[in-house]
């Protein structure tokens, strides 16, 4: 293999794979990223074997071939060298001779035919989404992925293609066992995406997502019961889907809602960050305690000592108190973009809805604890 690239574009694609490479591993060549050569382009893939990545660059190619070396040093190698080409040359031993400019390295490799074969995925049904759509709908529903790994069914974002009576919406559902965060959304052409019952993309992959989402543009968005295909310009992204069960998450999402309060958002998330700094891994949860046009905040910590602060809002009716997480709010808040949100109540034991008109076709649950 033989060729010459820009940097900019190589940079680019290796920044890419850091996440997805795996950097402890039983497998060395996990840790490597496939650099293949061949037409007037080079391919670029990492995996773990449950997230892949694949990047197509064009490039100057003298001579086809594939080499394997590690994603980490070659990334960092490439971004330091002082020119706008890199110049790549496979040598004896698979070993990469690195070039720009007056600096020169020679990385050791392994084979590339040692390099699993990433999964087949032609004849996925694919849909198109805007890419600002996908990321607001993870950024409402990524914090509430489980990050306990044993929790395997829960350690991902359910995916949904939902019937209305008005047409079709692609929804997202995340829940801890804590709280649940569900996000319904309109997309064109969902009708026709034949996507036949729920599936469940893991946590490392969505985040992978995400980033691509953030780039903005049109998302591809492949799905079936087995893999996720998310496809950006010359980037692809390939999921293996979490296997197991997605619980019956509406069974917890309270019906009859007796006492509601509506707060402003931003004014609330500053109150719980003052009242979270008296907060600890044992002691997290703060007391609300709702009164007519007032709710108080309180933070009691045997360790540290006690806070309180009040907050005006709209509710009316009999006091009550219940205590809560505060990090699981102000992961919301900040997720959230309406000026007010509404917090629902049953009874003290029962979770709390919380939903804001700025926010249509979103909701979430949060569970109380006792204090």
């Amino acid at each position: 293999m033989e060729l010459t690239v820009r940097k900019d574009d190589l940079a680019k694609g290796l920044a890419k794979s850091q996440s997805v490479v795996e950097r402890r591993t039983s497998m060395p060549i996990l840790s490597n990223v496939l650099l293949d050569a061949t037409g007037e382009r080079l391919n670029l893939t990492a995996t773990d074997l449950e997230t892949s990545f694949q990047g197509i660059y064009p490039a100057r190619i003298s001579k086809p071939g594939r080499v394997t070396v590690p994603a980490k040093k070659l990334y960092e190698i490439v971004r330091e060298l002082p020119a706008e080409d890199v110049y790549l040359k496979e040598k004896e031993n698979n070993y990469l001779h690195i070039s720009g400019g007056r600096a020169t390295f020679d990385l050791v490799g392994l084979p590339a035919a040692d390099y699993p074969e990433l999964p087949a995925v032609d004849g996925i049904p694919q849909l198109a989404i805007d890419g600002a759509v996908l990321g607001e709908m993870i950024e409402k529903t990524i914090f509430s992925i489980s990050q306990e790994d044993t929790r395997f069914n829960l350690a991902g974002l359910y995916v949904q293609k939902r019937k209305k009576d008005d047409g079709h919406r692609l929804r997202f559902v995340s829940t801890d066992g804590h709280r649940l965060s569900l996000i319904d959304r309109e997309v064109p052409g969902l009708g026709e995406f034949a996507l036949e019952g729920g599936v469940i993309i893991p946590r490392k992959g969505v985040n992978e997502m995400s980033k691509l989402a953030e780039e903005g543009g049109e998302i591809i968005l492949g799905l079936n019961q087995k893999f996720a295909v998310v496809t950006r310009d010359e980037v692809k992204l390939i999921l293996r889907m979490q296997e197991g069960s997605f619980p019956d998450y509406e069974v917890v999402i309270p019906k009859n809602i007796k006492r509601k309060a509506i707060v402003n958002r931003q004014a609330f998330e500053g109150v719980l960050k003052r009242m979270s700094l008296m907060a600890s891994d044992r002691f997290s949860g703060v007391r609300l305690e709702f009164k007519d046009g007032l709710v108080e905040v309180v933070s009691q910590n045997p360790d540290l000592g006690e806070a309180k602060e009040a907050l005006e809002v709209d509710y009316s009716g009999e006091s009550f108190n219940v205590g809560f997480n505060a990090r699981y709010f102000l992961d919301l808040c900040r997720a959230m973009r309406s000026e007010d949100i509404s917090l629902g109540f049953v009874d003290e034991q029962n979770p709390c809805l919380i939903k804001g008109e700025g926010d249509a076709g979103y909701l979430s649950v949060i569970m109380p604890m006792r204090l």
